[in-house]
């Protein structure tokens, strides 16, 4: 029997399966180990990969943030009113340059009556009722008066000139504005919650390329007016409380 066992063909034996059974174990446990090393490694990876997108987000955001801030701080510095001094001026007729600085202004006035400024050829580039309770008028005008043009003034006691502030709003009131200073170029809808008046846009050369009648009922004029506004462009209100820009 001994010499039976000793010549029967080794995979027959015991223990030659005792080593296949703790070969195929070992082999098990690598694989597995292996799996649980690619996961952490892919994972790893992937949350680096996602700080690393989250990361450059947030810096593009601020990056943005920071621009637009920059871009309303250089616009402003494009408009130079340190000419401007604030003044009363009360019924009569003035010179610019010498009765008054000058300037951008914000111009109210106590009670109701007329104002006029006249360019050098002697046309009027406003007209406008002032009145305070804006019932008859305009609360106020804000717009750059220059060196030899004429200002009139009609029933009003007094009326003044506060040196105007340069900054982006998509609402603006009675007078001229500047895109690219007063307002982001773009395309808009105009529209006013209130009263009616004329509204233009000139180009570059002063050459209106929009002369519309906004009212807010649309009885007397247009609703809404839809526009592209280019950097350097004037907008010119008369007549208007107020004149919403919304984006389009």
């Amino acid at each position: 029997m001994a010499n039976d066992e000793n010549k029967a063909p080794f995979y027959k034996r015991w223990w030659f399966w005792l080593i296949v059974v703790i070969v195929l174990l070992i082999i098990i446990f690598s694989a597995g180990r292996n799996d649980e090393d690619n996961k952490d490694t892919t994972n790893t990876g992937t949350e680096e990969t996602t700080n690393d997108t989250n990361n450059k987000t947030k810096d593009n955001n601020r990056t943005n943030e920071d621009n637009d801030t920059t871009k309303e701080e250089s616009a402003a510095a494009k408009r130079d009113n340190s000419s401007a001094k604030e003044t009363t001026l009360n019924a009569g007729k003035f010179t610019v340059g010498t009765d008054i600085p000058a300037g951008r202004y914000v111009i109210t006035g106590e009670g109701t009556g007329n104002l006029f400024v006249y360019d050098e050829d002697g046309l009027p580039v406003v007209n406008e009722i002032l009145d305070k309770s804006a019932d008859m008028g305009v609360p106020n005008v804000t717009t750059d008066i220059k060196d030899g043009q004429e200002i009139e003034i009609s029933g009003l006691n007094a009326v003044t000139f506060t040196p105007a502030k340069t900054k982006l709003s998509n609402k603006l009131t009675t007078g001229t504005w500047i895109v690219g200073l007063d307002i982001k170029a773009g395309r808009y809808n105009v529209t006013t919650p209130s009263g009616s008046g004329n509204f233009f846009i000139y180009n570059n050369l002063g050459v209106p390329t929009t002369n519309e009648i906004l009212d807010a009922t649309g009885e007397m004029g247009v609703k809404q007016i839809t526009v592209t506004l280019e950097d350097g462009q004037q907008i010119g209100i008369s007549g208007l409380n107020e004149v919403d820009f919304t984006k389009k």
